[in-house]
Parts: structure tokens; C-alpha cells; sequence
């Protein structure tokens, strides 16, 4: 049995925000995160990355420093109300 620690250079995560898109639509792009999360010093645009997508380098207040790419969003137009229960 391998003791290795399990790694990835992919992360998934979704939420749901509870505010008209209108209210919230400019701070989910990737190079405004700084405005609301604290732990980021500077986050600015890396050229010539990607043509297919925006990657942005993220430049958090410890030191630590990460590019992340969005690669999709997705906006619902269902009520609550009209999901099915899977």
C-alpha cells in the first residue's frame, strides 16, 4: 500500500449565490476575486497563455502565488420551484 498523498492539477468546484446576476455578475470574474476575498493581494491577467480562455494569476498576501483558468460558467434559468429531484 503506496503512503503517497493523492494529487491533481484540476479543481471543480460550484456555487450557488443567492443575488440577482446583476448584484453579483462583476465579482465572479477571475481577475475581481481581490475585491471580495481578503486573502488576495493582486490578481492580474497572464498574456499568452490561452487563446480559448482567460487565465489569471492570483497573488495572495502569505506569498503564494497560483494561475487559474475559467474554463466555463453557467447560469441557470430555473426557479427552485421547477427542479426535479434527481
Amino acid at each position: 500500500m503506496s503512503s503517497a498523498i493523492a494529487t491533481t492539477n484540476e479543481v471543480i468546484e460550484s456555487a450557488v449565490i443567492r443575488a440577482p446576476l446583476s448584484h453579483v455578475w462583476h465579482f465572479i470574474k477571475l481577475a475581481e476575486f481581490a475585491k471580495f476575498w481578503t486573502a488576495i493581494e493582486k490578481a492580474e491577467h497572464v498574456k499568452g497563455v490561452s487563446d480559448e480562455t482567460d487565465v489569471v494569476r492570483w497573488t495572495f498576501k502569505d506569498g503564494s502565488v497560483i494561475e487559474v483558468k475559467q474554463d466555463e460558467h453557467s447560469v441557470s434559468d430555473i426557479s427552485p420551484a421547477e427542479k426535479v429531484p434527481c
